[in-house]
């Protein structure tokens, strides 16, 4: 990869620490920075390539002992060939390409199989050279190794609702302390020998982090990268390519897909109002005090620059009933929910196409962060709130 012009990194470690969230928090965070941002996610289930893998961790094949590591790892390695192609392309591209697991999967999973340190080492030989070697995928520039102990990881894996793919919710894995534990050792070994890898702690006194703790702490080592090294993100440049540049190619143009045959287009009731109608895109009921995500069917593009806030429609607050507060970023792309909670003692109830929230969009600032002591002199100096009264 001596011609690579985008930058790769890896996002690993242990079951349940969080890799998606942080996956995901990442590329906003480069996106925000002006960084052109693709994500890889592996496996990759429900395509032809993962389809070894899935019948693997759905215990098809044995127990994962059984199965071993060499064999084992030759199907995930069949999977991530398949997706080297579009990788390399993204990266000859310029793209920063951040991957939710990667070969550093196999090493900590399929090497924590392996009892003895030499034959491990071994493992570790023959995994580069199938991987890196016979199949030539690329290689990533930074690898992350999130570190949860292997008791809260497998608790944390468990409360998990998503499926990692249609039917099932565990795999052989996630399932067996023992193969967490050795997983676990394995990846502290990795993170600490091997070169272009870097551990994340995200537990503190026996409790796990936040993902913002969590976060920050991958950033620190994300800006090293980039050169120069002590400002990821230039504000003030990000500040005139906003001012100056036509938001949206820039026709000042909100860009809405419809996702559901029941979604309606966002309306303003008077020419002169801020806020855009949302509409429910299904039936819902709720009951007092219930929270509820109602789906809208729509996608946005909020205009680079601005953000788009989701606000109480006054009609619904005087029944009682409250949206919470939601923020769209400009990057994001999936489906627009709401989250609304009846505080009324009555059962509220919604049909499709009637409206359920507003949105604002409003430009957005973006100063430069810098850590410096606070200067209290102000008129308030340290006051808490509710220090200048209620009169």
């Amino acid at each position: 990869m001596e011609n690579q012009k985008g930058k790769f990194i890896v996002i690993d470690g242990t079951d349940g620490s969080g890799k998606a969230t942080q996956t995901e928090i990442l590329a906003k965070r480069l996106r925000q920075a002006g960084f052109d941002v693709t994500v890889a996610d592996f496996p990759q289930y429900n395509t032809k390539s993962a389809g070894l893998v899935e019948e693997y961790l759905s215990g098809k094949y044995g127990k994962a002992e059984e199965v071993g590591p060499y064999r084992a790892s030759i199907f995930y390695a069949c999977d991530r060939y398949d997706a080297s192609f579009k990788i390399k392309k993204w990266l000859a591209e310029g793209k920063i390409i951040i991957s939710n697991r990667y070969v550093t999967a196999n090493m900590g999973h399929q090497g924590g199989k392996i009892e003895n340190p030499s034959e491990r080492k071994y493992y570790f030989d023959w995994l580069y050279k199938l991987e890196y070697k016979i199949f030539d995928i690329p290689q990533p520039d930074l690898n992350i190794i999130l570190h949860v102990d292997a008791e809260i990881s497998q608790l944390l894996a468990k409360q998990r609702q998503k499926q990692d793919w249609i039917g099932k919710t565990n795999d052989i894995h996630q399932d067996n302390l023992e193969h967490l534990k050795k997983a676990e050792k394995t990846y502290l070994q990795i993170a600490k020998n091997f070169p272009k890898f870097r551990l994340i702690e995200c537990t503190a006194n026996e409790q796990i982090l936040s993902r913002e703790e969590i976060s920050d702490l991958i950033w620190k080592e994300i800006i090293k990268l980039f050169k120069p090294a002590p400002s990821l993100i230039n504000f003030k440049e990000l500040r005139n390519q906003i001012s100056s540049t036509n938001i949206e190619n820039n026709d000042s143009k909100l860009k809405i897909e419809k996702i559901s045959s029941c979604a309606k287009l966002p309306t303003r009731a008077y020419d002169n109002d801020a806020g855009l109608d949302l509409y429910s895109s299904d039936y819902y009921s709720l009951f007092s005090n219930d929270c509820f995500t109602i789906k809208t069917g729509l996608k946005l593009a909020i205009p680079v620059g601005c953000v788009g806030l989701i606000w109480d429609k006054s009609g619904l607050a005087r029944n009682g009933i409250h949206c919470l507060a939601g923020v769209i970023d400009a990057g994001f792309r999936g489906e627009v929910t709401i989250q609304l909670i009846n505080l009324s003692q009555d059962v509220y109830h919604i049909a499709p196409g009637q409206k359920i929230a507003q949105l604002l969009i409003q430009k957005v600032e973006f100063p430069e962060i810098i850590e410096e002591q606070v200067d209290n002199e102000t008129d308030r100096k340290d006051g808490h709130f509710g220090s200048s009264g209620l009169f």
